[in-house]
């Protein structure tokens, strides 16, 4: 009997100690979101503008806009295992943490990465223009959409053969490999690239609507560059305030 009794506190003291620092809503990780800034975008996010945030709470989340909100780090992205859509674009990040298996869309753009993590195995589009990489990570093996555009790249990863749409403008690429890709756009421009021989495996016509390679580098370049920006500050404009 005293056997039994014991075993019986034992079990009740291992369930007790598993209680720890949990709830019936889940774990507290409202410690781990370390950027205030980050912080209050999650909280927005899940409608919680107080209180603990729970690991249940974001769980389920499946989009995260997180768009110029003076953003450092990402710090607790980890807890969001259903995340689909990741919008961080226009902050001030200078890595990012290992990224939710599920993610299928990742925009990453205007920050100031020097590198980026491993990509998900399904993602789909990714946008990481406007940083400072000088290479890029393996892709995905389904994305369509690359846009990788105004870096420092001087070379580009294996395409993937789901790949649709590339643009890498204004990097320091001296070739592209684009053999077997049945690409509707790619937009090349303001490279290195010697002449339109260097896009290797390239069939269609360069028309300048869809499929662009003339100027590369030169006086026309800046101009060029300062426009795309101002583009894309009028769209993320009206995507914040729509």
């Amino acid at each position: 009997m005293k056997k039994i009794l014991a075993v019986l506190l034992a079990m009740l003291m291992l369930c007790g100690g598993m209680a720890v620092g949990a709830s019936a809503a889940g774990v507290d990780i409202t410690s781990k979101f370390t950027d205030p800034a980050f912080l209050a975008a999650v909280r927005e996010e899940i409608d919680k503008p107080t209180g603990p945030i729970f690991d249940t709470d974001v769980a389920e989340v499946t989009w995260l806009n997180a768009i110029g909100r003076n953003v450092h780090s990402l710090a607790g992205l980890e807890y969001f295992v259903g995340l689909e859509q990741l919008i961080c674009t226009s902050n001030k990040l200078t890595s990012l943490p290992k990224l939710p298996s599920s993610l299928r869309t990742l925009n990453c753009s205007f920050n100031e990465l020097a590198m980026l993590p491993e990509l998900p195995s399904g993602l789909v589009t990714l946008n990481c223009s406007f940083n400072k990489l000088a290479s890029l990570p393996e892709l995905s093996s389904c994305l369509l959409v690359l846009d990788c555009s105004d870096n420092k790249l001087t070379s580009l990863p294996e395409l993937p053969a789901s790949l649709r749409r590339l643009h890498c403008e204004s990097n320091q690429l001296t070739s592209i490999d684009v053999t077997g890709l049945a690409l509707t756009q790619i937009n090349c421009r303001y490279n290195n690239l010697a002449n339109k021989s260097a896009v290797t495996g390239f069939t269609g016509k360069w028309d300048n609507e869809h499929f662009y390679f003339d100027p590369q580098n030169g006086a026309a370049g800046f101009s060029a560059i300062i426009w795309q920006w101002i583009l894309k500050y009028i769209f993320f404009g009206w995507l914040w305030n729509r």
